[in-house]
């Protein structure tokens, strides 16, 4: 006779609903994909089916992708991880042998022909490594111990990672520059600690203020938290600037002083469109005299930005400089966890620092390569000289110039009645501008309460990555237009 299993039990109820999940996780933000994008991607299912919008198709600005915006991929690149995923091809003649001797290094590097589908020591390929270490040292200067250098599933993992390990708990906090990347606040907020915000001068082409810097750390410690590190993002997102070499000084000697540790997040270093050169933390570090020469530092950086552009893949790479033995074995133990990042990302990290290069390469590669860098290198320039120009061009909006990255981060002078409508639709003023451009003219933005900003102020980030330039200044014509129609109904 078969039991009644069900005699007596309590009625079934979900695992995972509302009011049981933490508090951690529902109060984590992220605006780059949030309510906008969830609203776009809406219409966008609409307009597959044939509904008609004032508009043809979505133009996605809100995120750095530039794949997805037409910006096409390296030729070299995608060749070397061809042969890498179907080794058959290394006797196709059709791939350059540049990029066939380039995969069979890998593939020899690891004894074993299909290289891709094993995992990888949880550092990564030593081949990566080796690469990514000369790549260091020849921008710095330094010497870079490849045991310090950790390969990664873009830089947001890394991240994640030395967070888990700096955040023990309520008590612990990270310095974070408002604006910011959301990443940051989230993964703080996920972890259970305390972001401490400060802000970055608009008036000073957002510049840091070290007076408002000492004063949020100050802030922070008489309100009982452990200020343990600080994020500087450099050049800015979502604020596009390029840190001077004075403040990234005195950023230094405040580290020193307070014993913060430095996470550098450099994913835009090769993203400079002004005369301002591009300097890392660790040669600032080690450009110093002692003792400032000893302050901990962990750097990003990541295949998804620069002029790689390849997000999808998820590469990247961290580098720890100065930190204590014990904790760099419990770095290797947190990435062990998760055995080891992905391979195709590995290699494109790989080929992203190392690129072909006259002497080692054959020419017709070298300048094949170079010439597909500088159209795009040339195309992102031209397209922030352009978005800084014509956003300047519109009443209600000021940008200051972009220096870097991808985006600029425009001041919105909003109408009173704009602000109360929103207050009234329970939105941010600038979320409402930013889904009344989305439902007017089909851009997606990030609107500035979600990249933070200061109290009273309004704001929105856009990308310049529409690769066809004319298709580029067509949508900033249409988002022209919108922003005249906004400002006409709520004035």
């Amino acid at each position: 006779m078969i039991p009644n299993l069900l005699k007596g039990s309590r009625s079934f109820s979900k695992a995972l609903v509302k009011e049981t999940l933490g508090s951690n996780v529902k109060n984590a933000e992220y605006a780059i994909r949030g309510y906008i994008v969830q609203r776009a991607n809406e219409i966008n299912q609409r307009l597959s089916k044939g509904e008609k919008f004032p508009f043809k198709k979505l133009l996605w600005c809100n995120i750095g992708n530039p794949l997805a915006l037409g910006q096409p991929a390296f030729s070299f690149d995608r060749d070397v991880l061809s042969v890498m995923i179907n080794p058959r091809l290394m006797a196709c003649t059709d791939i350059s042998r540049d990029a066939r001797e380039r995969a069979n290094k890998f593939i020899k590097s690891v004894e074993y022909p299909d290289a891709l589908g094993a995992y990888t020591a949880s550092h990564g390929f030593a081949v990566t490594r080796e690469s990514v270490k000369k790549y260091i040292e020849e921008r710095d200067g330094y010497p870079t111990d490849i045991n310090n250098i950790y390969l990664t599933d873009g830089a947001s993992d890394g991240v994640k990672t030395i967070f888990t390990l700096l955040l023990r708990g309520p008590q612990d906090g990270v310095m974070i520059p408002i604006p910011q990347y959301p990443l940051y606040n989230a993964l703080v907020t996920l972890l259970s600690g305390q972001p401490v915000p400060y802000y970055l001068d608009e008036s000073k082409d957002w510049a840091l203020d070290m007076n408002d810097l000492e004063a949020s750390y100050k802030k922070a410690r008489d309100a009982g938290t452990n200020v343990r590190g600080i994020v500087i993002i450099n050049p800015g997102n979502p604020t596009g600037q390029v840190m001077t070499k004075q403040n990234m000084e005195d950023i230094v000697k405040f580290c020193h002083k307070n014993s913060l540790i430095i996470l550098a997040d450099e994913v835009y270093q090769k993203n400079i469109y002004a005369n301002k050169p591009f300097i890392s933390f660790k040669k600032m570090i080690h450009d110093l005299p002692s003792p400032y020469n000893q302050v901990e530092l962990i750097s990003f950086h990541s295949t998804s930005k620069g002029v790689t552009g390849e997000c999808g893949l998820r590469g990247g790479y961290m580098e720890l400089d100065n930190i204590d033995p014990f904790v760099s074995e419990q770095i290797l133990k947190l990435r062990s966890i998760s055995l080891c990042s992905n391979t195709v990302g590995q290699v494109m990290t790989e080929v992203m620092v190392n690129p072909p290069k006259e002497g080692v390469n054959s020419p017709e590669v070298v300048m094949k390569h170079n010439k597909e860098h500088d159209i795009v290198f040339g195309g992102l320039k031209k397209r922030s000289l352009m978005l800084t120009d014509r956003l300047n061009s519109i009443p209600g909006i000021k940008s200051n110039p972009i220096e870097g990255a991808l985006y600029a981060y425009p001041s919105l002078f909003l109408p009173d009645r704009a602000i109360k409508a929103a207050k009234e639709k329970k939105l941010a003023p600038d979320a409402l501008y930013c889904v009344e451009a989305l439902e007017e003219c089909g851009i997606v933005l990030v609107p500035g309460s979600g990249c933070g900003q200061r109290e009273g102020t309004h704001h929105f980030r856009i990308t310049n990555l529409i690769f066809d330039t004319e298709e580029f200044d067509r949508a900033l014509d249409s988002f022209k237009r919108f922003n005249e129609k906004f400002f006409t109904k709520y004035s």
